[in-house]
């Protein structure tokens, strides 16, 4: 009796963990498991980034997050001699867009100062970080001269008002002011804020801890 009860054979659709179906099985939970692992970190601080849920009141943060980062390509940005500007289509880098008042006086130079220190002490990460000073309206052609020669490789934009302040309208910065400094992402996103009241010190030590945890595209 005791034989033929050892004898059987298993229920039909059971199969031994040993056997090759049971060894593939596990290896489908392994691999599903090993994914999750991986990808789930990375959609939720997707989603903390890109829309400031769960974003936590301290961070080592030297500028103030803007919540949620902001695509620049919804704005429409134009050149001197109004050509349109498509940051998407350039080659990815690490940008400031500078805001400036309308003729970019005293505390606009003031802030052009600091984030041209800061691209210096950049070193050889320098090319990984454009700057750009956004205007209502073009400047005249001999203020951007001048400007031209204390920053030579600041390049000149302009932007609706309205259109900016609707594009901030959601964030946490519905109204911000001018002069201030936004620090843009390789992905094209507004993530950071600035203006006089943060050091060089401060904006380079953000700028330094992003170039270091991203790669060069």
């Amino acid at each position: 009796m005791t034989d033929n009860i050892h004898s059987q054979t298993a229920p039909a659709g059971v199969q031994a963990a040993g056997s090759p179906q049971g060894q593939r099985g596990l290896g489908r939970w392994a691999g599903t498991a090993v994914f999750s692992a991986v990808a789930l970190p990375m959609l939720a601080a997707y989603i903390v980034f890109y829309t400031g849920i769960g974003m936590p009141t301290a961070t080592v943060n030297q500028g103030e997050l803007l919540v949620p980062a902001k695509n620049v390509a919804e704005v429409e940005l134009s050149s001197a001699d109004g050509e349109q500007i498509a940051l998407a289509s350039e080659d990815p880098k690490w940008r400031y867009l500078i805001l400036g008042s309308e003729h970019c006086a005293d505390e606009c130079e003031k802030l052009l100062y600091t984030t041209r220190q800061v691209h210096i002490r950049l070193g050889d990460k320098a090319h990984r970080v454009e700057r750009m000073l956004v205007t209502e309206e073009p400047l005249s052609e001999l203020h951007q001269a001048e400007l031209k020669n204390q920053h030579p490789r600041l390049r000149f934009a302009t932007a609706d008002r309205q259109q900016l302040e609707r594009w901030l309208a959601d964030s946490d910065h519905p109204r911000l002011k001018r002069p201030s400094v936004l620090l843009v992402d390789q992905n094209g996103f507004a993530m950071m804020v600035y203006d006089n009241h943060h050091t060089g010190n401060q904006l380079l030590k953000d700028v330094k801890r992003l170039l270091k945890y991203s790669y060069e595209k």
